[in-house]
């Protein structure tokens, strides 16, 4: 029966049918079909699957993100990143990047990021000589550092759907964030200095302090969600509010909102908050079929005849998130993989932390890759370029983080650092 009900769910997604209606429709045909439990059942997991405290820091992270797009913050976080990477070639390439992973710090969204960066800096770098299609492509990349560095949504549903530390997945974020944006700098000085991209800033020390104290308040706003989170002065959860309260703060310090800024940023949460949501629901409802069918002991099996060897298994999975992740949407692929490969990685005794940080790594280069992938959709709409000359530039940064990625399976240590420094199991 499982087969038929996974394969109900394929037809129907391959109709058109979004993959949430799908899921809770193939659910009906199933409980139809068992025949022993009535239809209420589905209302009753629905309600279960986002009767969750942790959820509730998705509406307010993505309300963060909207408000510090809407008060115009991004703008300061350009100028700060402007003053340090300047003086570089491609500078204005290594600012896409290095606000990218600012921008990451508060609102945990790649979407929002490659929406809010596209805007302010694809204009920009179009006027000072950088191909269109290549500042889509490093733009979408930037963005995709959103669901990494701390805070992150993706691994705000990981925790609620595992029962997994979110605090821990935060902490396990940042390293890898980092070195993914690393690696796209390092894409972006190869490729600048050969084409002779981007004019080259002057600065100074007197520049750089008068961007950081115009930058502090927004700059602050990723410490205190961190701080409070690893100092145990409030949970994950609470530093979401945190995080709007702080947004709301640095934009009246910039003298920047506006009744017509704050709405437009709470209409915008609510339509990215819907989907959201609904997969989460409907996740539920599959994730309980899977439970109830034994699908993860049979993964497990399957997985265990290939190889017993941790590396060998993570790297089937990720090459496995990587396929999905260009013909699915991230967060559905996470909603549903999660809860069955859970079994798997703690019968191999793979920490659930790590693995969550690599799945959402893993997760994130698919916002980037056709043909799906939402990031590559936002920046190529601002910047009027086809899909095809965006992805022919957008390949010496997806071989980049395509490495990194490899790289967090062979060194866990870059994951598990932070979380076991910071916040150790008692």
């Amino acid at each position: 029966m499982l087969t038929v009900y996974a394969g109900l769910i394929v037809l129907l997604c391959f109709l058109g049918v979004p993959i949430a209606f799908a899921m809770i429709f193939s659910t009906a045909v199933y409980l139809a079909y068992v025949g022993n439990l009535d239809l209420i059942v589905i209302a009753h997991k629905i309600q279960e699957s986002i009767d969750s405290f942790p959820l509730l820091a998705v509406p307010f992270f993505i309300l963060a993100g909207e408000l510090m797009s809407e008060f115009r913050i991004t703008e300061r976080l350009v100028e700060f990143s402007s003053s340090i990477v300047g003086p570089l070639r491609g500078s204005l390439g290594h600012v896409n990047v290095m606000t990218g992973m600012l921008m990451a710090g508060v609102s945990g969204s790649g979407t929002a990021d490659a929406s809010a960066l596209g805007s302010v800096l694809i204009p920009a770098m179009k006027r000072d000589g950088y191909s269109p299609q290549f500042a889509a492509a490093l733009t979408a990349a930037s963005g995709s550092i959103g669901p990494v560095i701390p805070p992150s949504i993706l691994m705000v549903v990981y925790g609620s759907l595992l029962g997994v530390s979110v605090g821990r997945l935060f902490l396990g974020g940042a390293i890898p964030g980092i070195i993914m944006g690393l690696s796209l700098m390092i894409g972006v000085h190869v490729i600048s200095k050969r084409r002779s991209y981007g004019s080259v800033q002057s600065t100074s020390a007197g520049r750089i302090l008068r961007a950081l104290l115009q930058g502090l308040p927004a700059l602050s706003i990723p410490l205190i969600i961190v701080g409070g989170i690893v100092g145990g002065v409030f949970t994950p959860t609470e530093s979401s509010i945190i995080a709007v309260a702080a947004t709301l703060v640095a934009g009246l310090i910039y003298r920047s909102v506006s009744v017509r800024a704050t709405l437009d940023a709470m209409r915008n949460t609510v339509y990215l908050l819907g989907p959201v949501m609904l997969m989460v629901a409907a996740a539920g409802l599959f994730g309980w079929i899977l439970t109830a069918e034994q699908a993860g002991q049979a993964i497990g099996q399957y997985l265990l005849s290939v190889s017993s060897s941790q590396t060998v298994i993570l790297l089937l999975i990720v090459g496995l998130l990587l396929l999905l992740g260009s013909f699915m949407e991230v967060l559905s692929i996470l909603i549903v993989l999660g809860p069955v490969l859970k079994p798997v990685i703690l019968h191999v005794g793979i920490d659930p932390v790590y693995f969550g940080v690599l799945m959402v790594f893993s997760l994130s280069i698919g916002l980037i890759t056709p043909p799906v992938g939402l990031c590559m959709y936002v920046t190529c709409s601002i910047a009027g370029v086809s899909m095809e000359g965006y992805f022919k530039e957008l390949l010496p940064f997806l071989a980049g983080v395509i490495v990194v990625n490899f790289l967090l399976v062979i060194f866990p240590q870059f994951i598990m650092f932070l979380p076991n420094l910071l916040m150790p199991v008692r």
